[in-house]
């Protein structure tokens, strides 16, 4: 008798009250959600993050150690040149304020006694031209005792760091508080080696706000070192914004895209669709209600897309949900939003 084989076949037999009922099992579609793949110019960008800063920076430090008494200004507040942002102890034992200030004072008292002296022929030229000499020089000397003690803007900016309060006690070389002359900003970004050829003077820079997202603001490369940091083995380059807004303060830690290129009509998806497994880039597009594999080439990817190459098609559908529960050849069914 011969013999019958049944192969590869699964057959469930579902027998009813009525009688006996053949049915082939099959799994249920996977929801998805999917998106068209597009077609545009796609940027090729360098990302790289650094902190902003003002046209000109200047850190203010203590010249010697003393006892802060004021802080006339806050984080983030405009100032004027010569206007006053820290008071510092006129008595501490290292200031020479108080006796500056005492020798200016008789200085200046004689000067004045000396001037009506000259004027009435009591006095010599000599004289005149030496007390006028004694009074500059204690001018001079209690000047540098005030900046000393009197912390000033040294041009007009904003007040980017504040270090120290009222009572805290600081050593020569503490810093203070910093300013920043705002009218431009810069960024200096340290480029690795092996990136930095692909750069190139008035390249596009694109930086976003840390604070909304949706604000960006737009600048250029402006300049490049000749030669690597023997730090940090990389190259420090400058990029300018001429432009700036108050969503972009300095001090503040930023990501910057470069372009460094451009695709023309380049197949673009969105970040979801690509899965990477085992060193390879994939994603499913979608025919009639199945699933099909795709392995793609990622080109460049840059605010939430990537431009892609392989064999997909534009407007084809594109799954962006409920990828990872596919496998090739699965039924889909796409759900709404």
């Amino acid at each position: 008798m011969g013999k019958l084989f049944f192969s590869g076949i699964v057959i469930m037999v579902a027998i009813g009250c009525g009688g006996g009922e053949v049915k082939i099992s099959q799994k249920p579609p996977v929801a998805i959600r999917t998106a068209l793949i597009q077609q545009a110019d796609f940027p090729v960008t360098l990302s790289l993050g650094g902190t902003m800063r003002g046209d000109r920076q200047a850190s203010l430090p203590a010249r010697m150690q003393t006892t802060v008494m004021k802080v006339l200004v806050r984080h983030g507040e405009a100032v004027k040149k010569d206007q006053l942002l820290l008071e510092l102890d006129r008595g501490s034992a290292q200031s020479q304020y108080r006796q500056a200030e005492a020798v200016f004072l008789n200085a200046e008292k004689r000067l004045r006694k000396m001037k009506a002296l000259f004027a009435s022929g009591a006095i010599s030229e000599a004289t005149m031209d030496e007390t006028t000499m004694t009074y500059d020089v204690a001018e001079a000397n209690f000047g540098n005792a005030r900046q000393t003690v009197e912390i000033k803007a040294s041009f007009t900016g904003v007040v980017t760091d504040l270090y120290v309060r009222p009572g805290d006690e600081v050593f020569p070389g503490t810093p203070l508080i910093e300013i920043a002359d705002v009218t431009a900003l810069r960024l200096i970004l340290d480029v690795p080696t092996a990136e930095v050829g692909l750069l190139s003077l008035g390249q596009m820079v694109r930086v976003r706000s840390p604070l909304n997202s949706e604000q960006e603001l737009i600048g250029t490369v402006y300049s490049m070192a000749d030669a690597a940091s023997k730090i940090t083995r990389s190259f420090e380059v400058e990029c300018r914004f001429e432009s700036p807004t108050t969503a972009f303060p300095a001090g503040t830690y930023v990501t910057a895209d470069i372009e460094i290129n451009n695709i023309v009509s380049a197949l673009v998806v969105p970040n979801d669709a690509i899965l990477f497994r085992s060193g390879r880039s994939i994603m499913y597009v979608i025919d009639a209600d199945t699933a099909l594999l795709k392995e793609v080439e990622v080109l460049s990817s840059h605010e939430g897309q990537s431009a892609i190459a392989g064999s997909v098609l534009v407007d084809q559908k594109v799954v962006i949900l409920g990828q990872k529960m596919l496998t090739p050849g699965a039924r889909v069914q796409e759900i709404g939003l």
